[in-house]
């Protein structure tokens, strides 16, 4: 769920570079012995869609147009959007402190939750700890968010609140606790009226509890295990939740971005304020992140904006320039490694904005 990939204003126009982004995807398949993957490139009303690898290493099945996937960590961009659009209504500032929202709920070692504001929780300012450290402690059964939140509230502050920036899965879970607490509705039934179900996005949704599997078609999820590549399609995505727990296709998640950038979801004073980024550390001035969107810079010189994902079996993004097309990108298996330089979804990023 972890890791990020975002991009901003362009100093030219840039072009899709179909064949390159189709040669860097197989390459990257190949040489990272990936099961597969697919990338959607969404120009105004064309879309391109590649594909390599399998989506059913049993079968040796193909990828579906639609291919529903975990998407991980790009649904915060989601949550923050929907926060925004509380703000604008007037209902939640971000300089307020969470504590205005939640009185009584944040307590614990070191922890204030009037020194947090949501503002600061949104941009992984607010030092609240991580709720879970690796997958292996993912629970079988349905869990809510008051329980992941009682997890994390057992450790202690990782910061004082605006003292630097790390990024915690936490954050989003307190933001969907927000969500419900001004709404009076579930987060995930708010989200789905506020953004999902107005933008058409048919194939994105939140698993309801127990819905360990998912929605045909997908793409199954792999990950090495004890040295053998082990399908783990099946997650209690409860787990994971307002930080991580969507499903949706590369299709509807560059209509999203799109969408987002475009003005579509959130009025533009608080796209502004999305748009305000502090850099994200040991990412080698790579990154920097606003409120639940993120700025990569890529080698020449073009930023872009969106998000990542990384859950289990599955490694995605979704980003946009502001003149150029959207993409999306997801990987059915972990690669080498996700830091930002080595990353194989930033090649091909590079491939369809960098033209050599």
């Amino acid at each position: 769920m972890a890791a990020l990939l975002l991009l901003v204003l362009t100093a030219a126009p840039v072009h899709a570079q179909p064949a390159a982004v189709d040669a860097t995807l197989e390459r990257a398949v190949a040489e990272e012995g990936l099961a597969g993957g697919i990338v959607v490139i969404r120009d105004g009303p064309h879309l391109t869609r590649y594909s390599a690898g399998h989506s059913d290493l049993d079968t040796g099945a193909g990828f579906a147009p639609n291919t529903h996937v975990r998407v991980g960590s790009i649904t915060k961009t989601f949550v923050a959007a929907t926060v925004l659009q509380l703000v604008a209504d007037g209902r939640v500032g971000l300089d307020t402190s969470i504590e205005t929202y939640l009185p009584g709920r944040i307590r614990g070692e070191n922890i204030d939750a009037t020194a947090i504001t949501v503002r600061q929780l949104l941009r992984h300012q607010s030092g609240l700890p991580e709720y879970f450290d690796d997958l292996t402690e993912i629970p079988d059964e349905p869990v809510s968010g008051d329980q992941l939140l009682d997890r994390a509230l057992a450790r202690p502050a990782q910061f004082a609140p605006g003292a630097t920036m790390k990024y915690t899965n936490t954050n989003y879970i307190v933001a969907g606790l927000l969500i419900e607490r001004v709404t009076g509705r579930p987060a995930a039934d708010e989200i789905t009226a506020r953004i999902i179900a107005p933008l058409g996005l048919f194939d994105t949704y939140f698993p309801a509890p127990g819905e360990n599997g998912l929605r045909v078609p997908f793409a199954h999820g792999y990950e090495v295990v004890d040295g053998r590549r082990t399908d783990v399609t099946d997650f209690n995505a409860s787990a994971a939740w307002t930080a991580g727990g969507l499903v949706s296709t590369d299709e509807d998640t560059t209509a999203f971005i799109t969408a987002l950038l475009d003005g579509r979801v959130v009025p533009r004073p608080q796209l502004d304020e999305m748009m305000r980024t502090v850099p994200m550390p040991d990412t080698e001035g790579l990154l920097e992140y606003g409120l639940g969107l993120g700025r990569v810079s890529l080698p020449c010189g073009v930023n872009a904006w969106g998000h990542g994902g990384d859950i289990a079996g599955y490694h995605s993004f979704a980003v946009k320039t502001f003149d150029g097309p959207a993409i999306s990108v997801t990987l059915t298996q972990s690669p080498e490694s996700t830091a930002p330089a080595e990353d194989p979804r930033g090649d091909v990023l590079t491939a369809l904005y960098c033209p050599a």
